[in-house]
């Protein structure tokens, strides 16, 4: 782990807490599944800054992006009502056009299983398998048996609309990104890969780590040559792009998208 540019930047919700005292932000979500799930980083701190106290975040923006059509469905209805919550019913890929999508079609908690293996959909045929092997076996050595067997007798093979991330910032007007929040089991470094860093630099990215597996090297070196100081925690890494000659401070040089 890299140490943290600055103790304020070492945990997720620091780094809400200081979007939420800007006049303005613009976050994107990739993997937003329902949204509302113990688990979600996002969905309590829209909800209440965007939500509960109107007069906060007035004019900032929130693209949540899920190609599953009845998570779609969930996700939508719960931000009913939040104003500056945008919606894009497709995955993020590296072109645009019709890709598979594995994931299970049965509740699991009606089963008496973890919900959250009913999060696990991804664009990898290999999530359930090399994967999970490699990852979640280990954590789960006395059921994960029980969950790989119930999650092959119920996963589904669909169809999924697909675009590219230059794509979605342009359907959805933005030019900055406050924060980028990935959770794609396992493609995340193919969605960052795709990003032009030099033409937008979100100020902060969170992105799933530990299903990267072979491409974790990788995907930290090409974030740390963006300029990025990288900081783990839980399964995620967490991307500060600090200002020029300031280590400590996110950037807020012309270019940045933190600057009002």
């Amino acid at each position: 782990m890299t140490a943290p540019a600055s103790a304020a930047l070492t945990a997720f919700p620091d780094v809400l807490a200081q979007l939420a005292a800007l006049p303005q932000f613009a976050i994107v979500q990739i993997g937003a599944f329902v949204g509302a799930t113990d688990n979600d980083p996002l969905h309590a701190f829209l909800t209440r800054t965007l939500g509960d106290t109107p007069a906060s975040g007035r004019g900032s923006t929130a693209v949540l992006v899920e190609p599953v059509a009845e998570y779609f469905a969930r996700l939508r209805q719960a931000y009913a009502g939040a104003p500056g919550v945008r919606f894009e019913h497709a995955a993020i890929a590296e072109s645009a056009g019709t890709r598979d999508f594995y994931r299970l079609a049965a509740d699991p908690a009606a089963h008496g299983l973890p919900a959250w293996l009913a999060q696990l959909g991804s664009l990898r045929a290999d999530r359930m398998t090399a994967l999970w092997d490699r990852y979640e076996r280990g954590h789960l050595a006395a059921e994960s048996d029980t969950l790989t067997r119930f999650y092959r007798d119920h996963q589904v093979v669909e169809p999924v609309t697909c675009i590219t991330f230059d794509m979605l910032l342009e359907r959805h007007g933005l030019t900055h990104v406050d924060l980028l929040q990935i959770d794609t089991e396992g493609y995340d470094y193919e969605i960052l890969r795709t990003i032009d860093f030099r033409r937008v630099r979100p100020s902060f990215i969170n992105y799933e780590r530990v299903l990267l597996q072979d491409d974790e090297a990788a995907c930290r070196q090409m974030l740390r040559d963006a300029g990025y100081t990288l900081t783990d925690w839980g399964q995620d890494t967490l991307c500060c792009l600090p200002a020029p000659g300031d280590p400590v401070a996110p950037h807020r040089g012309a270019a940045s998208p933190l600057t009002r």
